[in-house]
């Protein structure tokens, strides 16, 4: 049953990250009153905010305060919805429809920040208490009876299988034909902004997850983080200096901000070249400190 456990929570916790966007040009100077009201993404925050608070509050009951899932956990956890409310509710959701720059970050927002700040929070064991006592006997039950079909999505939570995934997800998303529907079509921008999330959740479990059977040890976690590093460099690298624009969508709407379509295109570049890469150059860095300290032990 435990196998399937983050893969409830990746759903939950995903679900405000499929809905959020659009809006008109706000180069005016109301940018900072346009906040997403879209009442699906207020309730799914809602939902994953009062779940993990309800079960993590039942957990605390019966083991006491810190326990089962540590205080640092809960701050994690915490600190990723508002990490997914900056992403989605705030005027960054509504400015990423006019700058490719901004919508850089609220792709890092939601790839970098919140991901694996929701996978460090241990979110399946607060939602699976979350439910009644009942339905939990019933899951558990599905579960098991689910169990034949391991081999099905067991690949999915390999390693290798979830780096492939949100390499394939990074790359495939930022070319002009997909990135560019995404941003004329609300449903196909749900779904980009769903594969970055989910992907990205799957990729941080495999470091994070604090029982997971299928984790990476401290050595191979560094290389796992340096090889993302280095393929999201590339991209990063190839729009920051390209001399072309890729996505024309925003050529009439950057002008209000006092950028052309291209500086706007290597701004969002180098965002994903220098301050993203250093985000996983850091978590290599604390992986690498930790597989030092138990080294000797």
């Amino acid at each position: 049953m435990r196998s399937l456990l983050p893969l409830i929570a990746l759903l939950l916790a995903a679900a405000p990250a499929v809905r959020a966007h659009a809006g008109e040009p706000h180069g005016d100077g109301a940018w900072w009153a346009s906040w997403n009201g879209d009442p699906l993404l207020l309730i799914s925050l809602a939902i994953v905010g009062g779940g993990y608070g309800f079960g993590l509050a039942r957990i605390w009951r019966r083991t006491g305060g810190g326990h089962a899932i540590s205080r640092m956990q809960a701050g994690c956890f915490a600190a990723g919805v508002v990490a997914l409310l900056l992403a989605l509710v705030s005027p960054i959701d509504a400015l990423s429809a006019e700058l490719s720059s901004v919508h850089m970050i609220q792709h890092m927002l939601l790839m970098m920040v919140a991901a694996p700040l929701l996978v460090l929070g241990h979110p399946s064991l607060a939602f699976l208490w979350a439910l009644p006592p009942a339905s939990r006997q019933v899951f558990g039950h599905v579960s098991r009876r689910m169990g034949k079909w391991r081999g099905c999505w067991y690949p999915f939570w390999q390693p290798a299988m979830a780096w492939i995934l949100f390499a394939l997800t990074l790359w495939l998303w930022h070319l002009p034909a997909l990135y560019q529907a995404a941003l004329r079509n609300q449903g196909i921008h749900d779904l980009q902004h769903l594969f970055f999330f989910g992907t990205a959740a799957l990729y941080w479990r495999v470091l994070l997850d604090p029982v997971g059977r299928i984790r990476l040890n401290r050595g191979l976690g560094v290389l796992y983080l340096f090889t993302t590093s280095l393929h999201a460099t590339i991209l990063g690298v190839f729009m920051a200096l390209s001399p072309r624009i890729w996505y024309s969508d925003y050529a009439g709407r950057t002008p209000a901000w006092g950028l052309t379509p291209l500086e706007d295109q290597h701004l969002a570049g180098l965002i994903m070249w220098m301050p993203a890469c250093t985000l996983y150059a850091m978590a290599a860095i604390g992986i690498f400190a930790l597989w030092l300290r138990e080294e000797p032990q």
